[in-house]
């Protein structure tokens, strides 16, 4: 059935003898829950034949997976957006976000978000698949989003990350000229106890690491790359507050600024292993024109 989301993969010599069972959980990480979920309501086939977890396996065999799809999350109201696609397949959705639109609905329950042209989107193609966001970006924050179209997308992107396989870069436009040109900070980031929204670093933090290259400075700014290593909440926007270099027009870590009306960070470049197919993808996404602009004048 073609609302069925089907994962493939080719048995290797060294899964030789494996249960299905085995070579999906231990081989290609497939969670419990999702396993749950293929037994039953999805199926199996090897080399096009219908088959149990007990199976064995030999090498050469084809198995696949039919993933049930999950509908849509409800309280999305559909936008009726353009959206810039950078990559897809029948696993992964990964865009280009505008500056100003939130990834999903807040407390303000907005009626335009990506999600929503997401969901736009997918009825238009007739594209049955959810909404999985693997990273999400500020309103403000420009750049590569993630959206897994099924939960072992989803699952195996995230541990991915979560275990450092794979790497996002983001352009940033700081406050002051950052000397050195490069260099870690490394601080535990916990939220504020006085706000809903605000994070800081603190001593009973969770550990974040954020690596820095200067690309250019002058003028009282720099122009800077950063590299995540944890994925913090306002990482970034923290790490450069607390090391005297808020974001520009970052005003809830900083102070608001006449050249750009919102905190000048985009998510630029995403290296990744398709949780799927195993290949290695360099995704990039150009600098918005109000960061180009600000760039150009350092």
């Amino acid at each position: 059935m073609k609302s069925f989301h089907r994962l493939e993969w080719m048995v290797s010599s060294e899964d030789d003898g494996k249960k299905i069972k085995s070579f999906l959980r231990q081989t290609k990480g497939m969670s419990s829950s999702t396993w749950k979920t293929v037994k039953k309501e999805g199926y199996l086939t090897k080399n096009a034949e219908p088959a149990a977890g007990y199976d064995f396996l030999k090498s050469g065999d084809t198995v696949c997976v039919y993933l049930p799809p999950v509908p849509f999350p409800t309280g999305i109201p559909q936008a009726i957006l353009s959206i810039s696609i950078l990559f897809e397949d029948d696993h992964l959705l990964i865009v280009n976000k505008p500056p100003g639109l939130p990834t999903l609905p807040g407390r303000g329950q907005e009626t335009e978000t990506l999600a929503g042209a997401i969901r736009y989107y997918y009825e238009k193609k007739e594209i049955f698949a959810s909404f999985h966001a693997v990273s999400r970006l500020d309103r403000d924050t420009s750049g590569v989003v993630t959206i897994a179209k099924h939960r072992y997308a989803h699952q195996r992107l995230a541990a991915f990350f979560d275990n450092n396989v794979g790497m996002k870069k983001y352009t940033g436009i700081v406050k002051e000229e950052w000397y050195p040109k490069r260099g870690i900070i490394v601080a535990p980031i916990e939220k504020r106890l006085d706000s809903f929204v605000k994070h800081h670093v603190g001593t009973n933090g969770k550990k974040a690491r954020t690596g820095f290259t200067v690309e250019k400075r002058g003028y009282g700014l720099s122009l800077v790359t950063f590299i995540l290593y944890t994925g913090r909440t306002h990482q970034i926007r923290v790490h450069t507050s607390y090391v005297g270099h808020p974001l520009l027009g970052d005003e809830l870590y900083g102070e608001s600024s006449m050249h750009i009306p919102r905190q000048a960070l985009h998510a630029k470049e995403l290296t990744f292993c398709h949780p799927v197919t195993e290949k290695w993808h360099i995704i990039k996404a150009t600098l918005p024109k109000d960061m180009e602009q600000v760039a150009q004048g350092i």
